[in-house]
């Protein structure tokens, strides 16, 4: 007799999750949406908007990253992502994106550990990025989300 087979299939949606502004970008202004993060398969999926001129700060990945951009263009260390191109960034690289015209991308980050990235700020601290990090992010408000960067020293 054979074993029932569980469909793991799921769907997730972005429309229910609200753009959380970025503090502490550099130049220019970015958002975040967390669609999804997952412990256990050590997971996070969300979407990003670059602002037009917005430069992020230089961040190195803990996680194998693969971003798609919808729409706009965007860039780092001289490659150049128009709407359609796919990035790949390994473990342990080190890049500072930014975007003249503006961006949208979706990003899916994936850890054999609980760190995904390490943003490098100007000030120079080092801020860790965990999955508990992007699981708070997944149901917080704009305002929650400024709240909690004014408690990580960003604000």
């Amino acid at each position: 007799m054979e074993a029932a087979h569980e469909d793991l299939t799921r769907v997730f949606t972005s429309e229910d999750r609200q753009w959380l502004p970025l503090v502490g970008v550099p130049r220019g202004e970015a958002w975040i949406k967390v669609i999804h993060a997952d412990e256990d398969l050590g997971k996070v999926i969300f979407k990003f908007r670059f602002g037009p001129g917005c430069e992020l700060a230089p961040h190195t990945h803990k996680c194998h990253a693969i971003a798609y951009t919808i729409t706009g263009e965007w860039e780092y260390e001289g490659l150049k992502l128009p709407a359609g191109a796919i990035a790949y960034e390994p473990v342990e690289s080190l890049h500072t994106p930014s975007s003249g015209p503006g961006a949208e991308l979706v990003v899916v980050l994936s850890s054999d550990t609980d760190q995904f990235l390490v943003n490098h700020l100007p000030d120079g601290n080092d801020i860790p990025f965990d999955i508990g990090f992007f699981k708070q992010l997944e149901s917080m408000t704009p305002e929650q989300a400024e709240q909690l960067a004014e408690q990580m020293g960003l604000g």
